[in-house]
């Protein structure tokens, strides 16, 4: 199993309250819709909410927990617009010929004080095993602690992440970047010298931003690599096992 991971800020326009890079994701389902019919079909796709989830998110403060009934509302419909984009990646997978399937979040995870405390893998395994391509999201879900509360797709890859062979986060920049350079590989012995350098970015974002995806990935002890999606091409060398320009994620 490989799992994919593409950023809300590579399918999404997140200066612009749901709307997705349609163009983008094009260009995406078509390269996974060529390795599909070369015969990989080991891939778990994950995408992030962009545009759709954080502006609802952050607006209605949902990061620390649904309490209110206004928040309650605000939590239904981010869920509503985080299963639109789900669709609208499912459907341009569905035009290249990829049977996508979607998984929803809510129904798979269960959190506690914001991480994951229960998650179905079977049913993501078993929709892999029966030859379709699964999609999960970053959503809100059922929180023992907090009523509900964001999980981000970052925390899904770390979950799924034990069993797979590599992990591929496609971003929308060249890897992981120290002063405007690709760093070509980070581990946990190194990571404090570069995590200064990991600043937010100017978009709403409310997992973490680049320094939460790299803890998450170093937290799972196999191969990540972290590319620019907008070139689909790099992340489709990476899931065929070749190199290209990216970081390396190691334990």
């Amino acid at each position: 199993m490989q799992i994919l991971k593409l950023g809300g800020s590579v399918i999404t326009q997140k200066d612009r309250p749901q709307t997705a890079d349609l163009e983008a994701i094009r260009r995406l389902a078509k390269m996974l819709g060529g390795l599909w019919k070369s015969g990989v079909r080991d891939i778990v796709l994950v995408h992030g909410a962009g545009s759709f989830g954080h502006a609802l998110v952050i607006q209605h403060r949902l990061d620390n927990g649904v309490k209110t009934e206004a928040q309650k509302l605000a939590c239904a419909q981010t869920r509503a617009a985080c299963a639109k984009l789900s669709a609208i990646v499912a459907q341009a997978l569905l035009d290249e010929g990829v049977p996508a399937m979607v998984l929803p979040t809510g129904l798979l995870a269960v959190s506690t004080n914001k991480r994951i405390s229960k998650f179905d893998e079977k049913k993501v395994l078993s929709c892999l095993a029966a030859g379709y391509l699964p999609i999960l999201r970053g959503d809100m879900v059922p929180d023992a602690s907090l009523g509900f509360s964001v999980c981000s797709g970052d925390q899904l890859v770390a979950r799924l992440g034990k069993k797979a062979e590599r992990i591929v986060l496609g971003s929308d920049v060249d890897g992981v970047l120290a002063d405007g350079k690709v760093i070509p590989l980070i581990t946990s012995q190194n990571f404090a010298k570069y995590e200064s350098h990991l600043r937010p970015s100017d978009s709403p974002d409310v997992t973490g931003g680049m320094a939460g995806k790299v803890k998450e990935l170093l937290s799972v002890k196999v191969s990540a690599y972290v590319a620019n999606a907008l070139q689909p091409e790099r992340l489709e060398a990476l899931l065929q096992g070749k190199k290209t320009i990216c970081t390396q994620i190691e334990w």
